[in-house]
């Protein structure tokens, strides 16, 4: 962003700021009403800017909502939320963290935002802290699949397997439509040395979610684990069509096994 698109903000800001604080107390209703009003007006110009890629633009508007809502917590929260989002995506975990825990001291009901807290802190490989973040959610949202899956994956790093394939078989009896809990068992299954009984669940996972290039690869995987290289190189092959790259990397490691 330039200077002149800096101050600019900056003076808006002010403005909002200064029209807010003039407001007597017999004006709550309509301070609310408009705090509410100029917050949405904000997300959209964050959302723009994101859309368009101009990400510290749009950290910057959601930022300004958490200022002029310092009174309305949940739209803060949302701001937060929203903010944390964008750090995820782009891998500035720290401050994702940061944001998410904000948003979470401002409203401590959000799943999501514990969610992605937990996804933040497993980037970061705090897993335990990951950990019971996903349970945190779960607990206040028992619908929230993904959270549910993001356990697993969670407990898998901290070397509880058998906590990780419970936990995927909860969703596959609850959820059986849920192609990640599949995914996601044929995985701790094959790392536990139980390849050749991941097989049937890799392929339930395609099934569900055929565009899903990590399915491929980690069905390759199983195969490799099992030595079965020919059928490791088929799913390389379905991979190309997805995504080349990944298939390259695929194709590495299967030269590898091979050796």
């Amino acid at each position: 962003m330039t200077g002149k698109h800096l101050n600019f903000l900056r003076l808006a800001t002010l403005g909002i700021l200064a029209s807010f604080s003039l407001l007597g107390p017999f004006s709550a209703g309509a301070q609310t009403a408009d705090v509410a009003k100029e917050a949405q007006r904000l997300t959209r110009v964050a959302q723009v800017a994101q859309q368009e890629g101009r990400y510290d633009d749009a950290i910057k508007a959601y930022q300004t909502i958490t200022v002029i809502a310092a009174r309305e917590p949940r739209l803060a929260a949302t701001a937060h939320l929203n903010a944390g989002n964008i750090y995820l995506g782009r891998g500035n975990y720290e401050e994702a963290v940061a944001a998410f825990q904000r948003s979470i001291k401002l409203d401590a009901n959000s799943a999501e935002a514990q969610n992605n807290l937990g996804e933040a802190l497993g980037e970061l490989k705090q897993y335990a802290r990951a950990l019971e973040a996903f349970q945190q959610a779960v607990g206040l949202d028992g619908g929230f699949l993904k959270a549910r899956y993001n356990m697993g994956v969670t407990y898998d790093h901290l070397g509880q397997v058998k906590y990780s394939e419970f936990v995927y078989r909860l969703l596959i009896r609850d959820h059986p439509d849920f192609a990640l809990a599949y995914d996601g068992l044929a995985v701790s299954l094959s790392k536990s040395g139980r390849a050749r009984e991941a097989i049937a669940f890799h392929q339930r996972a395609i099934s569900l979610e055929p565009k899903d290039s990590s399915f491929y690869y980690n069905f390759a995987v199983s195969y490799l684990v099992l030595g079965e290289f020919k059928k490791a190189q088929e799913q390389q092959q379905r991979l190309r069509d997805l995504d080349p790259a990944m298939a390259e990397h695929l194709a590495i490691v299967i030269a590898k096994h091979q050796r």
